[in-house]
C-alpha cells in the first residue's frame, strides 16, 4: 500500500529533497520523456551562500522532489521488492500450470 507523501517541514528537508533529485538526474536515474517537463527544475536557482532560491521553486519542481523523496524511502524500497516477488510468484504459477492439460 502507498504512503501518504510527506512533505518537507524545515528548509533541510526541503534543500535535502532537491539534492536527491539532482544526484537522480546526474547519475541518469531519472529521466523525463518530455523536455518541458525539466523546465521547473532547471529554473531553480541558487543564493550566493549556495542555498535554494525559494523563489524560484515551481509546483513542478518542488513535487518532482517530493516524489524522489518518496521512492528513496526505505518504505517504498521494501514495498517494491514484495511486488517484485509476488510477481515472480506468479508468473512462476502461471508457467508450471502451462504444461498440465486443460480438461
Amino acid at each position: 500500500m502507498m504512503e501518504t507523501m510527506q512533505t518537507p517541514t524545515t528548509r533541510a528537508e526541503f534543500e535535502r529533497r532537491f539534492h536527491l533529485l539532482s544526484e537522480s538526474l546526474r547519475q541518469g536515474k531519472m529521466m523525463f520523456a518530455k523536455k518541458e517537463m525539466t523546465l521547473g527544475i532547471s529554473q531553480v536557482r541558487f543564493l550566493p551562500n549556495k542555498r535554494i532560491d525559494f523563489l524560484s521553486v515551481n509546483e513542478s519542481a518542488r513535487l518532482n522532489a517530493n516524489m524522489m523523496n518518496q521512492f528513496d524511502n526505505e518504505g517504498f524500497k521494501e514495498m517494491l521488492e514484495k511486488q517484485i516477488d509476488q510477481n515472480a510468484s506468479d508468473k512462476n504459477t502461471i508457467e508450471n500450470n502451462k504444461d498440465e492439460p486443460v480438461e
